[in-house]
């Protein structure tokens, strides 16, 4: 089964629960939320930011944010049938807050207070690397902050990659200080990065004024099994604006791709596209499609182009993990047309029926 289905599944089945517990049990209703972590807890999905998980996060919140128990329910529905009206894969961007359910921001950090008998207040330690996956030849950065020390303080600072175990690995022999913060880097070139293994940790060991502290935040260093070199020659088909992905594959298997198309003239996020397919190995394409009811949302003919693009090879016998693929820092620029060059279709919901008929059973008991 492919996990798009599984998103779609476990999406509605959290959708309809939500309103199920809303109707049955009201004296809860206000004192117990579904948080996003819960929510995506329930998806068979790791990283990544499906849209529809994403789409019922948003109506929970809408749920529970309500003044009655009809208010609630009718409010989701109007909800639920705005985000029906595109495909699950070319979803209108409504919002610069809305662009963040789509995307997997956060970098891999960590922050953590040591205190000391002899000290008021706990000397205060945080790591943060530049990127949340890496592939053998980047460089791997991480910028260490220490606050809650004295101006004067003696300050040096062991900078390593370690093993998830522990192990260390190699130490950084790169490091350096500026505008407060210090940067400790491993060129993945210097070393044996081939026999690293694909999950580890950047370490500092901190060192003021004789006390000792360690820090450290988690990685991956990625196989390459695929890369994202150019779009092909994009065009109006019928109802939708088709971007065409020259993909070079390593490794075949099936591939994940999703995209943020952003305005050219405004630089704003207009739509979240996705696709997936099984690829062979040597060049391939997959066609991202954006539909022209959610290109007519924001209302811009283009020219666009592409970020905060995602390349995943999901999980086989071949490789037991999710594995991210590699996008070149070209500009990805899509052509513009005119909204008349397309088919002014609907989109029709193939469980549209199915789902209404569910939600207004539930509604009803």
């Amino acid at each position: 089964m492919k996990k798009s289905w599984l998103i779609v599944a476990c999406s509605l089945s959290i959708f309809l629960c939500a309103i199920y517990w809303l109707l049955t049990d009201k004296d809860e209703a206000n004192t117990e939320i579904y948080s996003e972590t819960e929510l995506q807890n329930n998806s068979d999905i790791s990283e990544d930011t499906s849209v529809l998980n994403a789409n019922s996060i948003k109506i929970t919140e809408q749920i529970n944010s309500s003044e009655t128990l009809s208010d609630q329910v009718e409010d989701a529905l109007t909800q639920y049938t705005e985000f029906s009206k595109y495909p699950p894969s070319s979803q209108p961007i409504v919002s610069a807050e809305h662009v963040n359910a789509f995307l997997n921001s956060n970098l891999p950090q960590s922050s953590l207070p040591f205190p000391f008998s002899d000290l008021e207040k706990p000397i205060q330690i945080s790591i943060e690397l530049n990127q949340n996956n890496y592939f053998y030849g980047d460089t791997v950065i991480a910028e260490v902050n220490i606050s809650g020390t004295s101006e004067n303080a003696s300050i040096s600072t062991r900078g390593v990659l370690m093993s998830i175990d522990g192990d260390i690995i190699a130490e950084s022999t790169n490091q350096e200080y500026r505008d407060n913060s210090e940067f400790i880097t491993f060129d993945t070139h210097a070393f044996s990065a081939k026999d690293w293994p694909i999950e580890m940790n950047v370490g500092a060991y901190i060192d003021v004024n004789g006390r000792s502290m360690f820090i450290s935040a988690p990685f991956k260093i990625n196989d390459q099994t695929a890369s994202l070199e150019s779009l092909g020659f994009s065009e109006p088909v019928a109802e939708n604006l088709i971007i065409p992905l020259n993909i070079e594959v390593e490794l075949a298997g099936y591939y994940y791709v999703a995209a943020i198309l952003y305005s050219s003239s405004t630089q704003l996020p207009l739509i979240h596209l996705e696709t997936e397919g099984q690829l062979p190995q040597g060049l391939s394409s997959l066609n991202l499609k954006a539909h022209i009811q959610a290109l007519k949302k924001n209302n811009d003919e283009g020219t666009y182009y592409l970020e905060n693009i995602r390349i995943e090879r999901w999980s086989d016998e071949i490789i037991p993990r999710d594995v991210a693929g590699k996008v070149s820092d070209n500009t990805f620029l899509v052509s513009a047309y005119s909204f008349n060059d397309y088919e002014d279709k609907p989109y029709l919901d193939p469980l549209a029926e199915e789902r209404q008929r569910l939600i207004q059973g539930l509604s009803s008991e």
